[in-house]
């Protein structure tokens, strides 16, 4: 009866590890992997370059979700900056690109936004994300609603 209640709470305790495994790997990712990132913020606009009213929480008659990112990159080449917007549902729902020329970023100020305010984006009430990748490298994840 002991050995049984051993093997039942070993067997919970991998299982809760298994679940939960892939999410700490993902925040490993992203911290690692941003030390380019000096900042990122969501918001409603942008003046001057700086982030305006910074939120997570829009609604559904505000003009726009804004993804602003201030960052340090230097590279000889090209390079890309990506949004992937997702959706409530986890489908993509948009995708941004911004190509760079080559480079000393240092504190680069940048930002992409989606529009809410009359369309289809102000019909997906709930939770999103945006994630933020230079070329292939995953700079932050942003969470948000749209209520």
């Amino acid at each position: 009866m002991k050995n049984r209640n051993i093997v039942r709470v070993t067997l919970y305790l991998l299982l809760l590890i298994g679940l939960f495994l892939p999410f700490i790997a993902q925040a490993e990712e992203v911290i690692q992997e941003s030390q380019y990132l000096s900042k990122a913020v969501l918001c409603k606009d942008v003046e001057d370059k700086e982030p305006v009213f910074e939120t997570t929480s829009f609604r559904v008659w505000d003009e726009k979700v804004v993804s602003w990112l201030r960052f340090t990159y230097d590279l000889p080449e090209p390079f890309k900056l990506t949004w992937e917007w997702v959706d409530p549902e986890e489908k993509i729902y948009h995708v941004g690109e911004l190509e760079m020329e080559p480079g000393d970023y240092q504190n680069y100020r940048t930002w992409y936004w989606i529009n809410i305010q009359d369309h289809y984006a102000a019909n997906l009430l709930g939770d999103w994300k945006v994630r933020v990748y230079i070329d292939n490298i995953l700079l932050a994840v942003q969470d948000f609603s749209i209520e």
